[in-house]
């Protein structure tokens, strides 16, 4: 009887959490869309694509942090689980660094020369993707093996928001632990 008490009661939450992240994916995924699109589409030489893609990444780095900043700082005030601020945290690490892995992949498949280290035997895009989530996950993490380098300016200043995303979200869930009410 109390299991399905308390399927009933995180429900709510889950749809919470899935209705407050919803900006961040659409626009996530509408921006891979369109990556994807101009990818096969168009030739890359014609148009600015490196400035595309900075203001792609700088777009999507303002709406996380507006999400998290606004959206998520509420639905963690009603969190009553550490699973379920697990949940809020994780989401938004896994949006945050897939996001990032397709402004690296896009960047790659328009110029080859912006990063060093990725393995060249494939012009897949889907391929690299496997690569610069890799990358992204190492880079949000701050490891930094050393093994993908950023090479051009362009590459360097989307890594930088990556680590500046990374380190607003640490700092945000860090903050905001305290205000988890956990029922015993």
């Amino acid at each position: 009887m109390s299991d399905s008490l308390n399927q009933i009661q995180e429900k709510p939450f889950y749809k919470l959490l899935l209705g407050r992240t919803v900006l961040p994916l659409v626009t996530i995924v509408g921006i891979g869309i369109f990556y994807v699109v101009l990818m096969s589409t168009i030739d890359h030489s014609t148009l600015p694509f490196h400035i595309i893609i900075i203001t792609a990444a700088l777009g999507k780095t303002i709406v996380i942090t507006m999400t998290t900043l606004k959206r998520l700082s509420k639905l963690i005030k009603i969190c009553h689980s550490l699973e379920r601020l697990l949940w809020v945290f994780g989401l938004i690490i896994v949006i945050s660094i897939f996001s990032f892995a397709t402004d690296y992949a896009c960047l790659f498949q328009f110029s080859p020369t912006t990063f060093e280290g990725v393995p060249d035997y494939s012009n897949s895009y889907l391929y690299n993707l496997y690569h610069f989530f890799y990358f992204s996950v190492i880079t949000f993490s701050t490891v930094g093996y050393g093994d993908i380098i950023p090479t051009s300016d362009v590459a360097r200043f989307v890594v930088m928001l990556e680590i500046f995303l990374s380190f607003f979200l640490i700092v945000f869930a860090l903050a905001n632990i305290k205000k988890i009410h956990i029922n015993g």
